[in-house]
């Protein structure tokens, strides 16, 4: 819906210039043959003139509701919309942006522990060694042994290409039933889960599905929610993969609004 909310914002006044000139030609019409009706003296001629008149009438009631619409809009809805709703055209942003989120697992274990600038250089230098040698090489060169257990439950926090949500868009806003689209494609073996956190949850993640859905799912429907009887307000929403254990891998945060 946020969608359409955003077409009637950005063409607003071609909308009102069309509508507009529409109807003063179907006013005039309505004028013509409201005086021909008058005028008539013969039963075919009234039919003729009246026909005309109600058709004329349906689409000046037509073109004033578009107006009414597009003045309701931009006065009532364009204000609640989001900054980043109103400034995203389209998703081509997020799809330029998506390049730089790979050395994001990499760099999983520096980031959380608060050391992501030294890490990068290593990943750099040494394209060809997986990211678990690299960590190693900053902590320490004789415990490789005790690395290699640490990294596979290490998560990442930023939005992949493997891991990310692009329907609905970050910061959009969503009305009663919501369906989630985007790719979830960490490994054949691997489970995602789709979860929210706002007003409705007391600060809790809520998955919206009873069990982990099996992977892979390569832009398609990750899932889909009724909130019809949702408190309205700001949701986080997470996408987290996990393993086979349990154990997660990865998540993708985005954020929106729910408004019933």
């Amino acid at each position: 819906m946020d969608r359409i909310y955003l077409f009637i914002i950005r063409n607003d006044v071609w909308i009102y210039i069309v509508s507009v000139l529409f109807l003063f030609w179907y006013t005039t019409e309505f004028i013509r043959a409201t005086r021909t009706l008058r005028r008539a003296m013969f039963n075919l001629e009234k039919e003729t003139a009246t026909a005309a008149r109600n058709h004329a009438l349906g689409f000046m009631l037509f073109f004033s509701a578009i107006i009414g619409i597009v003045f309701y809009v931009n006065r009532n809805i364009a204000p609640t919309l989001p900054a980043e709703t109103t400034i995203q055209v389209n998703p081509t942003p997020d799809i330029f942006a998506t390049p730089l989120a790979p050395p994001t697992p990499l760099s999983g274990t520096a980031a959380v522990g608060g050391i992501g600038a030294p890490v990068l250089a290593p990943t750099v230098t040494l394209p060809f060694q997986p990211g678990l040698d690299a960590s190693s090489v900053i902590t320490s060169t004789t415990t490789d042994g005790e690395a290699t257990p640490d990294a596979p439950p290490t998560p990442f926090v930023a939005c992949t290409p493997e891991l990310t949500i692009t329907e609905p868009l970050n910061g959009s806003v969503i009305f009663r039933h919501v369906t989630f689209r985007g790719t979830a494609n960490t490994g054949e073996t691997h489970l995602y889960v789709i979860e929210l956190d706002g007003p409705q949850t007391a600060g809790l993640w809520a998955p919206i599905s009873e069990q982990p859905i099996p992977q892979p799912i390569i832009n398609g429907d990750l899932g889909n929610v009724d909130l019809s009887q949702w408190q309205v307000g700001p949701y986080r929403v997470r996408l987290r993969a996990i393993d086979a254990g349990g154990v997660e891998i990865g998540q993708c945060l985005i954020q929106m609004t729910l408004d019933n």
